[in-house]
């Protein structure tokens, strides 16, 4: 009973702005881009002491790397990982094709901006792909095998930005998250099309350690993670 009030008066007295630590999530540079600047001002503003590090999601398994705290959350694409993980939905990821303003084939075909690519020329035109461990296939794949058709894929590189770079200096396709592809879009010559055929629509979750579900700091900063993403105004954020 002693114990069950302890931790209840140390919840109660958890203040943000005098704690100390440093928080380790790990996710796609989709994260560090578009997620840890917003997040590191408003931590900043409200816990100064509080630092942030975050993890390339090549570092390695997700559910070790929560077992031996070597990370607070990992943000990723759906997950098989073991009943003691618990997750929390951050937002959906449908997809859009991303192709530099001079790709000559699609321009050739006069395709414009956010139209409708033709499923011939998707099939025909060299995709990139971000692949964390080398793979030349990925969700895109799975979706054009399923009505009988297959992609040409070219290029595999383990991050999205170095995608969206391949595709602005080159011919190349994409299929890359549309939240990415909006945010790359803004500095890149690049443009957005939607894609010729239904491609799977990914959860994407916030991953942490179950013994962790009720500690203050890092229930804390699940809701930091939490507030600013749904701040971006992502399609369902934050809500299952």
């Amino acid at each position: 009973m002693r114990e069950i009030e302890r931790v209840f008066h140390a919840a109660k007295r958890f203040d943000p702005a005098e704690l100390e630590r440093t928080f380790t999530l790990m996710g796609a540079d989709f994260f560090s881009m578009l997620l840890m600047p917003s997040l590191a001002a408003r931590i900043t503003r409200i816990a100064p002491a509080v630092s942030l590090r975050f993890l390339d999601s090549a570092r390695g398994d997700v559910a070790r790397l929560l077992q031996e705290d070597e990370i607070d959350a990992a943000l990723e694409r759906p997950l098989e990982v073991p009943d003691w993980v618990s997750s929390a939905l951050l937002f959906h990821s449908p997809c859009a094709i991303i192709a530099a303003k001079d790709n000559a084939a699609i321009n050739r075909a006069g395709i414009e901006q956010n139209g409708l690519l033709p499923i011939e020329l998707f099939c025909e035109v060299p995709h990139a792909i971000r692949s964390i461990d080398g793979s030349m296939s990925g969700f895109t794949d799975e979706a054009l095998a399923k009505i009988g058709r297959a992609r040409r894929v070219s290029l595999a590189l383990p991050h999205f930005q170095a995608v969206a770079l391949a595709v602005a200096s080159g011919n190349y396709l994409a299929a890359v998250p549309r939240q990415f592809a909006v945010s790359a879009a803004r500095t890149l010559p690049i443009v957005i099309y939607e894609p010729p055929l239904s491609i799977p629509v990914p959860e994407i979750r916030m991953y942490w350690h179950a013994r962790h579900d009720d500690e203050p700091p890092h229930r804390w900063i699940r809701d930091q993670i939490l507030e600013t993403v749904g701040a971006f105004g992502f399609p369902e954020a934050g809500n299952e």
